[in-house]
């Protein structure tokens, strides 16, 4: 097996995606696309002249920059994505998924031009996506390529769907763990608890005997368990310093919590996208917490806010 680490750029703090073609003999799998941008096309196609299409390309999960360019291989390779990430797509573009989460949003007090830009991007999916033909897998499944094999490990939390791909004592992890930043947990459909279900993925990566990670973002790296207790802890602080918040405010609505925890910058200081995903990791928080008993959710039609169990 030889790995092929191709860095396509991106905006922001992250500077790059990496996409990883894996080849044995002459077969390939390509994890992730890169973006939907002219210059992560053009590096991705002159890339893949030189090296050879992949017979496969796996989705780890639906955002943007690892799904972006999924229509370069619609003719070209079999496309693979997890069967339930493929219905949170479905679910991502249907007007249901708007009106749900609008209303859940403005309940939980989170201001009305603030919920309408996060939804302005969403028609970006269609295009994203659109006459792609996906094959869906579950987690176990076996990809085989070449005299090689990867199993699908389903690691929800980062996105409902996530998986990671491993192969021998290497794990392809895709969002799931990243050295250098905590992936974002962020409520993403009603019903779901992404922080339990995250924190469940951990231990499960942390339980393989893993040689080797390789993330989407950031150098590949060995210390497993060392960088997931860390992220544990992480999470662990940011339970805590929601319950010292509400302790203080004794009812609160989700945007009262948000806007009080401590980012990296004060709050009136975050960008729209990082005020998003600082929205949608409060409510994954304040969902975990709800489930645990340890704070109680009351909901009238219009209005959602928190106190603590007594």
């Amino acid at each position: 097996m030889t790995i092929f680490t191709l860095k396509l750029p991106m905006q922001g703090p992250l500077k790059y995606i990496n996409t990883y073609l894996v080849k044995d003999n002459e077969e390939g799998i390509l994890i992730d696309t890169g973006l939907p941008t002219q210059e992560d096309v053009i590096t991705l196609t002159n890339y893949l002249k030189a090296h050879g299409y992949p017979n496969l390309v796996v989705i780890t999960h639906y955002h943007p920059d690892h799904m972006g360019l999924v229509r370069l291989f619609k003719d070209k390779s079999d496309i693979l994505i997890s069967d339930r990430e493929f219905e949170y797509i479905a679910y991502l573009v249907s007007e249901e998924y708007e009106k749900e989460m609008r209303q859940y949003l403005l309940a939980n007090g989170f201001p009305e031009e603030f919920i309408q830009k996060m939804f302005k991007n969403r028609s970006r999916f269609n295009e994203i996506i659109d006459s792609v033909n996906f094959n869906t897998v579950k987690d176990g499944d076996v990809v085989k390529f070449g005299q090689g094999q990867m199993r699908v490990l389903l690691t929800p939390g980062h996105t409902m769907g996530h998986i990671c791909l491993a192969y021998d004592k290497v794990v392809f992890c895709g969002d799931h763990i990243l050295q250098d930043i905590t992936p974002n947990v962020s409520l993403l459909r009603l019903e779901d608890n992404p922080l339990k279900a995250y924190l469940e993925s951990l231990d499960r990566i942390e339980r393989l005997s893993v040689e080797q990670l390789y993330p989407a973002h950031g150098e590949p790296f060995k210390d497993v368990s060392k960088r997931v207790e860390e992220i544990k802890e992480h999470h662990k602080k940011r339970l805590e310093e929601i319950k010292n918040i509400m302790s203080v405010l004794r009812r609160a609505n989700g945007f009262d919590i948000a806007s009080r925890i401590s980012w990296y910058k004060k709050w009136d200081e975050l960008s729209t996208f990082d005020k998003q995903l600082a929205m949608g990791e409060t409510l994954a928080h304040i969902k975990y917490l709800v489930e645990e008993g340890v704070i109680r959710e009351i909901n009238n039609t219009n209005s959602i806010y928190y106190t603590m169990s007594s």
